[in-house]
Order: C-alpha cells, then structure tokens, then sequence
C-alpha cells in the first residue's frame, strides 16, 4: 500500500488465486512472493487502513465478496498489502541509547 504510487516496485504483482482461497493463505503467498518477514500483514480491499477496508484472516475470498470465474477469464480485483516492520531482534536497534564510549 505504501509503495502503491510507485510505477514498477517488486512488491506489486499479479497472480491468479481461487476465491475459496482464505486471506491467511493468501497472506502466506504474499509472503513467499515478496519475502516479507512481518508478522504483522494485512490485506485491504480498497487503498485505505480503514477497519472496513481491512479483510478478515478466517474469511475467504468468497466471504468477502471477491466472487471467481472460469479459468479461461477470471475477474480482475485489486487488493491492497501493508505490514509493519518488526526490529525486536535487531541488537543495533535494540541496544541503550546512553552508551558511553570509551576514550583512548
């Protein structure tokens, strides 16, 4: 969602999914498609992080109101990706601001 303006950035993509698909599952393709490690991904259905944009992880597709069609021409949606980056294993961004350094 971040990066939406963004002509040609390596997180926008297009893949045919089934629409009994779940939103965990196609969070965990995004996953895979993007290498993202966030556990804090989220699917919207239009650009916004609204609460009403934001799509249930236990629904599928379907649930939702993305309906599928047949193989040879299947509709066209748009979804929307957006996640927070987590640094809690990061020991430069974890570490104590007031380090005294040492003075040779």
């Amino acid at each position: 969602m971040t990066f939406n303006s963004m002509k040609s950035h390596p997180g926008h993509f297009q893949e045919m999914i089934y629409s009994h698909m779940k939103v965990s599952g196609l969070i965990d393709r995004i996953r895979d498609r993007t290498g993202i490690a966030s556990t804090r991904l989220s699917v919207f259905k239009e650009q916004s992080h609204s609460p009403e944009s934001l799509l249930p992880l236990e629904l599928s597709l379907e649930e939702c109101g993305f309906y599928g069609g047949p193989p040879h021409s299947p509709p066209n949606v748009h979804l929307y990706y957006d996640y927070n980056i987590e640094f809690s294993d990061c020991p430069v961004l974890n570490c104590d601001y007031y380090i005294t350094m040492r003075k040779c």
